[in-house]
């Protein structure tokens, strides 16, 4: 453990940001701290802005300029991370460019590759707005449940992927604002992420209850099953095949109780080891 940061109140579902570099979390509700997580002697970047409390934040998916977008009931703003330092070292205060306003409570915020744009997610509601001004560029709505998240396609610029609390995910043409796939329903239980992994053109998605469902994504943009993963009955089989020995001797009262409870494990948020690896600028993440 390298750092530890204590938080004025539970944060397990609320979409905080991470990078390569930083991190960031609400302070007093309304304002973020953003720490460095290569000098972690540093004081925390203070970001005053928002009237209400912030409910979702991400980082850009480029190395430079660093961006940080997020969102309150009032306000969405971005910011630029290295001039809110120097603005701070020269004793003004840090400011943000405001993209959108009166949008809801925002679950889910996330950058496409270029850091162009910014999906954020309200109610039933996908927006897709300009990074750099108050722009809505399309809003996406048909979903039949609270959007979790939104995704870009990291290698068709014009595609997207929204998954929902009514258990489906679907994937979308932002330059017609039209549907090009929908899935059926998943699970039991809503849908909280998703992720394109760009090696072998799959989508893979995450659900509250701990399934993981991996889609081939081909050219004509029909997902098809690859594989499906249940991570409960996965650790329970490696507890069994590899632990069961050492549980049973030496905590037998613990090997007892883990087959009598079951603990839901949602997946939050699924995302490839090498993007925190990866530090071109000339690169996306």
């Amino acid at each position: 453990q390298a750092l530890r940061v204590d938080c004025e109140k539970l944060l397990s579902r609320q979409q905080l940001a991470c990078d390569h570099c930083y991190f960031s979390i609400p302070l007093h509700g309304k304002d973020i701290a953003v720490y460095s997580t290569t000098d972690l002697l540093q004081q925390p970047l203070l970001l005053t802005g928002h009237h209400g409390e912030v409910s979702a934040m991400t980082f850009g998916q480029r190395n430079a300029p660093v961006l940080l977008c997020s969102a309150s009931d009032d306000y969405i703003i971005v910011w630029d991370i290295e001039l809110c330092k120097k603005r701070t070292e020269e004793g003004r205060v840090a400011a943000g460019t405001v993209i959108g306003t009166l949008l809801g409570e925002v679950v889910h915020l996330s950058f496409c590759f270029s850091d162009e744009r910014v999906a954020a997610c309200s109610k039933e509601t996908t927006y897709i707005l300009n990074s750099t001004r108050q722009e809505v560029i399309c809003t996406l709505v048909s979903h039949h449940g609270p959007v979790t998240s939104a995704e870009f396609c990291p290698w068709n610029k014009n595609l997207l992927v929204t998954t929902s609390e009514d258990r489906t995910f679907k994937v979308w043409d932002l330059q017609t604002e039209a549907l090009f796939y929908q899935s059926f329903v998943l699970s039991a239980s809503p849908l909280l992420t998703a992720f394109f992994s760009e090696e072998n053109k799959h989508l893979i998605v995450g659900s509250n209850d701990g399934q993981v469902w991996c889609f081939s994504f081909n050219e004509d943009h029909k997902c098809h099953l690859v594989t499906r993963m249940d991570l409960q009955k996965m650790e329970k089989s490696y507890l069994l095949t590899y632990l069961n020995t050492l549980i049973a001797s030496f905590l037998p009262d613990v090997a007892e109780h883990s087959e009598k409870v079951e603990t839901s494990k949602p997946v939050l948020r699924i995302a490839s080891c090498r993007r925190f690896t990866d530090i071109n600028a000339d690169q996306p993440k």
